[in-house]
C-alpha cells in the first residue's frame, strides 16, 4: 500500500495495480449486504434491473438507459442474495456523502488517494453473475472490494479505436458498442485485435485503475459490495484518444470550466492561459481539431465573463454577445474579429477534420495576446 497520495499517473503507461488484503479499509470491511440493509432500514433506494443474461446494458442507438425500481433498504440483502428468481440487481454509484449518511461515519480514505482531489466516493452493490458494459471513466479510481468477488477486464486507452466508442455525446461517448459476452466481429472487426488485462478482487483487495482505462466489471457467483474513490487526474497525464475525443463535445466548448472540475489543470496555469496551453499540447500531439475547439471554448468563456461584469444577460447567442461587446467598446474590433474567426474554426472542427495546424497555432497566439481572457474561480 503506497503511503503517499498518488498525484501523477500517465494513463497510457501506468498499468492497473491490485493491492491484496489491505487493512486500510477499517470498519468498512463489515459492509456486507446484510449490514447495509440493516443500516438503511425503511429508506427507499433506486435499484437497476439487469437483462436476462445478467448484463446491465444501454441501448446506444435508441438512447435507452437502465431499468430501475425502488426497493426498501431492509429488503436489499434478501433481493441481492436471491439466486432462484433469476433477477440480477445493482445499486450503482451511490454517493456515500450525499445519499448514504447512515454509512458516512464509517468511511475511510486510504492513504494513496489524494483527498484534496477526490470528486466522488460511491457505494456499489451487485447480484452474483451480473456485469457492466465495457466503458471508461475520466478520473483515476481506487476500487475497494468489501464483500464478494469481482472480475475486471481492462483495456489500455490506446486501444480505444478497437473498442468502438458510442456516439459522441455526453451520455454514451464513454461506452463501447461491443458486447464482450458475444462480440459481433462482422460489425466490429477491429475488436479482434484488442488485448486485455484481467484482475480479480476479493474482500479486502484494492484495485487502482488509471483514468480512461476501459473496463468491464463482473460480480462473480455471489452478491458483491464495493466502494470506489474517484479523483481528478493531472491533465498532463490524460493525453489519450478518449480524452481528446471528449473535448469535441459541445458542452465542453459551452462551459470549459467543467474541465477544471474533472481534471487537475493547475500545472498548465489558470483560466484561459491553462486552456490555451492545453490547446498547444493538443496541436503538438497532432490533435489540431481539439486545439481549435479549445480556442472556441476560450472565446465563449471570455464573452460570458465580460457580459457578467457588465451585468448584461447573455441573450441571442454568441454572435449577438460579440456584437454587443464591440458596441460597448469592451472588446476592440480586432478582438471581435479574432473571436469570430476562432469560433468559426472551432465550430467546423471534427475528429479527423480541421483547419491547418498552422492556422490553429496562429489563433492560439492571437488569443494569448488579446483581451479575450477569463479567470477560473478555484
Amino acid at each position: 500500500m503506497p503511503e503517499e497520495p498518488l498525484t501523477r499517473a500517465s494513463v497510457l503507461t501506468t498499468t492497473p495495480l491490485v493491492i491484496r488484503g489491505t487493512d486500510a479499509l477499517d470498519a468498512m470491511q463489515k459492509w456486507t449486504p446484510e449490514y447495509i440493509s440493516e443500516r438503511l432500514g425503511d429508506r427507499e433506494m433506486p435499484v437497476s434491473i439487469a437483462e436476462a443474461d445478467g448484463a446491465f446494458r444501454y441501448n446506444l442507438d435508441a438512447r435507452e438507459g437502465l431499468r430501475y425500481e425502488h426497493m426498501r433498504g431492509s429488503r436489499l440483502a434478501a433481493e441481492f442474495r436471491d439466486t432462484r428468481s433469476g433477477r440480477r440487481l445493482s445499486m450503482q454509484q451511490m454517493s456515500i456523502a450525499d445519499r448514504l449518511p447512515e454509512l458516512h461515519g464509517e468511511l475511510v480514505v486510504p492513504p494513496c488517494v489524494p483527498a484534496a482531489a477526490i470528486t466522488d466516493i460511491n457505494l456499489w452493490m451487485a447480484s452474483g453473475a451480473s456485469n457492466t458494459p465495457l466503458h471508461y471513466d475520466n478520473m483515476h479510481n481506487l476500487f475497494a472490494q468489501l464483500d464478494g468477488t469481482k472480475r475486471f477486464l481492462l483495456f489500455n486507452p490506446d486501444q480505444s479505436d478497437l473498442l468502438y466508442p458510442g456516439p459522441l455525446d455526453i451520455r454514451t461517448r464513454h461506452l463501447s458498442r461491443v458486447d464482450l459476452k458475444a462480440p459481433d466481429l462482422q460489425q466490429f472487426p477491429r475488436f479482434e485485435q484488442a488485448e486485455y488485462w484481467e484482475a480479480v478482487v476479493e474482500p479486502g483487495d484494492l484495485l487502482f485503475l488509471p483514468a480512461f482505462w476501459w473496463h468491464q466489471v463482473s460480480a462473480q457467483d455471489e452478491a458483491s459490495v464495493s466502494v470506489n474513490y474517484w479523483w481528478r487526474a493531472d491533465v498532463r497525464d490524460c493525453a489519450c484518444p478518449s480524452f481528446y475525443r471528449q473535448l469535441y463535445l459541445d458542452v465542453v466548448m459551452e462551459d470549459i470550466r467543467g474541465l477544471f472540475l474533472t481534471h487537475d489543470m493547475n500545472a498548465l496555469g489558470s483560466g484561459s492561459d491553462a486552456v490555451l496551453t492545453l490547446a498547444e499540447r493538443a496541436a503538438d500531439e497532432g490533435e489540431a481539431g481539439v486545439a481549435a475547439r479549445l480556442c472556441g471554448a476560450v472565446v465563449v468563456a471570455a464573452a460570458k465573463d465580460a457580459l457578467a461584469e457588465l451585468g448584461v444577460a447573455a441573450e441571442g447567442g454568441v454572435d449577438y454577445a460579440l456584437m454587443d461587446l464591440e458596441k460597448r467598446s469592451v472588446w476592440s474590433p480586432g478582438d471581435g474579429e479574432l473571436a469570430r474567426r476562432s469560433l468559426a474554426m472551432a465550430m467546423t472542427a471534427r475528429p479527423g477534420h480541421c483547419a491547418p495546424v498552422a492556422d490553429v497555432r496562429r489563433t492560439i497566439e492571437g488569443l494569448r495576446a488579446s483581451a479575450l481572457k477569463w479567470v477560473h474561480a478555484a
